[in-house]
């Protein structure tokens, strides 16, 4: 076996538990994945998968090579680890994982001071909308309200969410609120996460979900429907306003989990208190009532 890389693709399918799942953990499009495990296949002359569209049965002959993935996967790990500890310096990269609003609405937006100030280090952020698995980056930033006590964390804030239109979208529908159209985050879910947050939202009443945070936001902008947002977003848009003045429907603690082994590194330390100082400033909005 020469190329190393087709096992770490085997190893993202098997842990995902289908090649969709796969895809998204490797951050490559699912038609990619699966010619890739097409083309392994073909240089080993076995069978990797029994023959069901997810491919999420593994022959035995699969169940062997995604045993050494995994063994593989688990010594760069360890080697990765062990070029943090040893970094003593105020330069290199220090990765990050994030969920999609907190990285484009909270993360970045105090990266830049951060940068300036130490420019030899290197931010590397990737998402994760929940922290369903053990920390594989330096830095994780999540927002829950149940922290996993395997994890070393501390709390970065309470973050406070509230229902958001646009003025015109507002006015329409003064007098009828009970027929708006809600519009949510798409999490795969038969029923979705964000109106859940808020019991008088009917499940009927949710007429668009995306993706992304900047469709939702574009979507409430144009009049489309109302959402429900951390308040560090809705209430800094200058074309949104509360559908309910003066009520949060829900808080969500954000969390900053740091990797044992790590988390006394000088630039990993930098990096975390230059974040809550910044956040700080920003606390107003973050924990909006």
């Amino acid at each position: 076996m020469e190329n190393w890389d087709d096992l770490r693709i085997l190893h993202a399918v098997v842990r995902g538990g289908s090649i969709t799942s796969g895809a998204e953990l490797l951050g490559v499009d699912q038609s990619t994945i699966s010619r890739r495990l097409q083309a392994f296949e073909k240089r080993l002359g076995r069978t990797l998968f029994h023959d069901t569209k997810k491919r999420n049965q593994l022959t035995p002959f699969g169940e062997i090579c995604a045993k050494a993935a995994h063994r593989l996967e688990t010594e760069m790990s360890r080697l990765n680890n062990e070029l943090r500890i040893n970094d003593q310096g105020f330069e290199g990269a220090i990765t990050i994982r994030t969920g999609d609003v907190l990285s484009d609405r909270l993360l970045l937006s105090t990266c830049s001071n951060f940068l300036e100030k130490f420019p030899k280090i290197n931010l590397q952020i990737s998402r994760q909308d929940k922290m369903d698995r053990g920390l594989e980056t330096d830095i994780g930033i999540f927002a829950t309200n149940a922290p996993s006590s395997e994890l070393f964390g501390r709390k970065l804030a309470v973050a406070t969410f509230a229902s958001y239109a646009s003025p015109d979208y507002l006015k329409a529908f003064q007098h009828r609120p009970e027929d708006m159209s809600w519009l949510n985050w798409n999490d795969g879910s038969g029923s979705p996460t964000w109106p859940a947050l808020s019991p008088h939202i009917p499940d009927e009443n949710c007429r668009l979900r995306c993706t992304n945070v900047d469709s939702i936001l574009d979507a409430a902008r144009l009049g489309i429907g109302a959402t429900i947002l951390p308040c560090f977003i809705g209430e800094i848009d200058p074309s949104l306003s509360r559908v309910t003045p003066g009520e949060i429907v829900s808080k969500r603690e954000v969390w900053v989990f740091l990797q044992p082994d790590t988390r006394k590194s000088p630039k990993v330390r930098a990096f975390v208190d230059h974040l809550y100082s910044e956040v700080l400033k920003r606390i107003d909005v973050i924990e909006a009532l």
